[in-house]
């Protein structure tokens, strides 16, 4: 199920956590202090109408303009919403100082009275105005730091390991990011969940942000969004692992698919005259995996048309007849006589094609993608592969097993960042590539090796990932 208010950044929880957020630990009626024999819905339907009547208030309040909207937001909305989820906020006088830095955090969240000197040990909550955007600094005031960048300083700098930022229209749960490289928290867009009556995901809202999930002084190793962060790192081990495996099965689909073809005979004939090493055809091979990733991710993420689009013509007819999507629908259950018929890859090398060209993308108003990805004259863009060759690397691009399961789990792109997808190909460049024949035709192979060869050198993750972004994924995030 997709969540329209629910975001999740850098990775703080799996993607499918909240598929299963029922299931953890920690979510019982009785772990949010309610009575076993009261409906857990229920009791939240009448919490739900209170949050409604809360916001109409506080729109009231806001339309006649006679205070101040910091106070406002705080006082008719932020502050009863919160205490909603039972919590007891403490206004904080005196800014924090850390090394000398100051820290004008606005709440805390306590239990019981507390006294001034003992205020700073409690979980951050820090509220600014409706109007002030989360990632931008203050016009004026105090600080030049975010309200989010002000936050997570704080944060990192400190023992704390939880807090919250929030300016009443998104809040956003917000961890210790030390270690991290890009920036990570849980979004909750509480404006669009109310206007939009999101009852759904204020069930997602409360059993995440609930005061029982933020830890008390001391126990910030064992609160349990630290437990569910926890658990989140070791899934993911769990995850590149399952995904790694994915991801070779289908470069050697594909490969041994592109030799096999009856039609590919400058293909087969430049690598018997070593014109085509095995390592050239690998990197090629690559280019293809990102092409094919890259575009699933912007499909997913409503890069390349805005989810209000759904009418539009134009993404009707890529939707129908180009977009990765399909082909991952396809994958699911090949039409018959698919080793027949080569019209998919004709398909989706027409669209690398289009993308490559702004003249031919703007035609179907998608975004020029004309840097080193989609750059023309491969090998790749040469040659045929099957509907068969092509639909099976689709599905396993498309479905994993994680090492020590079961069950397959399909791929969450929309949530997949680069850096994961990175560390994925950075563990595959331990392998030389092979192409042999036996007794049944071509192969393509890898064989474990002791070091990085000129594939590695070529394709680590950093300067690709960079190219990704810089060349093809920010001019699509700028247009939208």
């Amino acid at each position: 199920m997709k969540y329209s208010c629910v975001k999740i950044e850098g990775g703080l929880l799996s993607p499918d956590f909240l598929e299963r957020i029922t299931e953890v630990n920690g979510q019982s009626p009785e772990s949010f202090g309610f009575d076993r024999k009261r409906s857990f819905v229920g009791e939240l339907s009448s919490r739900w109408a209170d949050v409604r009547s809360y916001w109409e208030a506080f729109q009231r309040r806001r339309e006649r303009g006679k205070e101040s909207l910091t106070t406002i937001t705080r006082e008719s909305w932020v502050i009863p919403l919160l205490e909603l989820l039972d919590y007891r906020l403490t206004f904080q006088r005196a800014a924090s100082v850390i090394k000398g830095r100051t820290y004008p955090i606005s709440h805390r969240a306590v239990d019981g009275e507390v006294s001034d000197d003992e205020l700073e040990k409690w979980p951050p909550v820090h509220i600014v105005s409706f109007d002030q955007d989360l990632g931008e600094r203050p016009s004026s005031g105090r600080g030049n730091l975010s309200p989010h960048a002000l936050l997570q300083d704080y944060l990192n700098k400190t023992d704390h390991v939880w807090g919250i930022v929030t300016n009443g229209r998104v809040l956003r749960l917000l961890r210790d990011s030390s270690f991290f490289t890009r920036p990570s928290y849980i979004e909750f867009n509480l404006e669009e969940m109310v206007r939009e009556d999101r009852f759904d995901e204020f069930i997602i809202f409360f059993r995440l942000v609930h005061r029982s999930r933020l830890p008390s002084p001391g126990e910030e190793a064992t609160c349990l969004l630290e437990k569910y962060y926890e658990t989140t790192v070791a899934e993911g081990g769990r995850i590149r692992d399952g995904l790694r495996d994915a991801v070779e099965k289908a470069i050697k689909i594909l490969g041994t698919g592109f030799l096999s073809h009856p039609e590919n005979r400058d293909l087969r004939k430049k690598v018997e005259e070593g014109a085509l090493t095995p390592t050239g055809f690998y990197r090629e091979l690559l280019i293809l995996i990102y092409r094919i990733l890259f575009l699933t991710v912007a499909e997913e993420r409503h890069l390349l048309f805005s989810p209000r689009e759904k009418s539009d013509k134009f993404r009707i007819l890529y939707e129908r007849w180009f977009s990765l999507s399909k082909l991952r629908r396809l994958s699911e259950n090949p039409p018959p006589a698919s080793e027949r018929f080569s019209d998919l890859y004709l398909g989706l090398k027409t669209l690398f094609v289009i993308l490559g060209r702004e003249d031919l993308a703007s035609s179907l108003k998608l975004p020029p993608l004309n840097g080193e990805l989609f750059r023309p004259g491969l090998f790749i863009d040469e040659a045929l592969l099957s509907n068969r060759d092509l639909l099976y690397a689709i599905s396993q691009l498309s479905f994993f097993t994680p090492p020590g399961e079961r069950v397959r789990r399909r791929v969450n792109y929309a949530y997949l960042d680069v850096e994961e997808l990175g560390s994925v190909y950075e563990s595959l460049l331990d392998y030389h590539p092979v192409i042999r024949r036996n007794g049944e035709g071509w192969v393509f192979d890898f064989v474990e090796g002791s070091e990085r060869k000129s594939t590695g050198s070529y394709y680590t993750p950093p300067p690709l990932v960079g190219e990704l972004i810089n060349s093809a994924l920010m001019p699509v995030v700028k247009d939208r």
